[in-house]
């Protein structure tokens, strides 16, 4: 029997096998805590592989107030988790995406988390 075995890299390279990655990376973030924070959902235009969400969810966390952040590549949708005096404001976020290189679309606020 031929065991074949591959570097990290290299998977992550195979478009199917990166969006997995990704997904199970979304999965085992950290928890959002209970209480105070509400769920910012946002449409970010131009966000393609795992590099565009690390540096995108790096930023948000960096915000004071900010719990957890996620990112579909598939939906470009990001998710929040924020407390209220995190001011994530349309204009901020559209700042903040567009510094990275993506096209801030629009913004949901829903319940809490």
């Amino acid at each position: 029997m031929k065991i074949r075995v591959e570097t990290i890299s290299s998977l992550i390279a195979k478009p199917a096998v990166a969006a997995l990655f990704v997904a199970a990376v979304a999965l085992g973030g950290a928890p959002a805590q209970a209480g105070g924070g509400k769920v910012y959902q946002m449409r970010v235009d131009g966000m393609t592989c795992p590099f565009c969400a690390k540096t995108s969810k790096k930023a948000l966390r960096a915000i004071p107030g900010v719990k957890s952040a996620s990112v579909n590549l598939k939906k470009g949708v990001v998710s929040v988790c924020a407390a209220p005096s995190a001011g994530l404001s349309a204009a901020r976020m559209k700042k903040l995406f567009a510094s990275k290189g993506f096209t801030f679309r629009s913004m949901r606020v829903g319940g809490r988390c």
